[in-house]
């Protein structure tokens, strides 16, 4: 079987947790409105979101953890955008080095989406552990470990890019200009854009 972004909707059947119109329904409703097809299954009422999390648990691979009193480090919370966080319902708690490797433990709420374990590995340039968490869990730690100064600090950079914006002409910007790094930044801090997408602008 073909493995994908929507993996856990094909296992969930396998299961027999769920049958193939409920799947369809659920992939039809994640084409139109986007997110997750675990999210899209509990929102159509076919399965709690708990039924998911103990199926998940039962693949061998994926531990559950309790993000409720969990700390973050900063430099964890730096690696992407709170808004692409929120977006994908992901979050990083651990980083440790094994040799030359950094290996980054990231809370999802499916660890089987090959393609986002992916993205993750190359716009945070670690080998990427997924773990087992719930979306609501997931959100509250975003909140709970935002940096205080964020919304100052995105102010004050939202308000310059409006004033630059009319004074840059970026017909002549290239990948090595230092005007591109300011820019891609200020996107970037807004949630506009994330690392991947910074990466892609400057090497493609």
């Amino acid at each position: 079987m073909q493995i994908n972004a929507n993996r856990l909707g094909e296992m969930l059947l396998e299961a027999g947790l769920i049958d193939q119109f409920q799947l369809d329904s659920a992939l039809s409703m994640q084409r139109n409105l986007g997110g997750r097809i675990g999210s899209a299954l509990v929102k159509l009422g076919y399965l709690p979101e708990e039924t998911i999390m103990e199926f998940l648990e039962t693949q061998v691979k994926y531990s559950r953890v309790s993000l409720l009193e969990l700390e973050i480090p900063k430099e964890l919370m730096s690696l992407l955008s709170l808004e692409r966080m929120a977006e994908l319902m992901v979050i990083p708690i651990e980083l440790r080095k094994s040799g030359h490797e950094k290996i980054l433990r990231v809370a999802m709420t499916d660890p089987t989406n090959v393609k986002l374990i992916d993205d993750l590995q190359f716009a945070t340039g670690c080998k990427v552990i997924p773990v087992l968490a719930a979306e609501a869990e997931i959100s509250q730690a975003i909140k709970n470990n935002a940096p205080e100064e964020v919304e100052e600090k995105t102010d004050f950079h939202a308000d310059k890019a409006i004033m630059e914006s009319g004074m840059v002409s970026f017909d002549d910007i290239t990948s090595h200009d230092s005007r591109l790094d300011v820019l891609l930044e200020i996107l970037k801090q807004k949630g506009i854009l994330s690392a991947l997408d910074v990466e892609r602008v400057k090497f493609n």
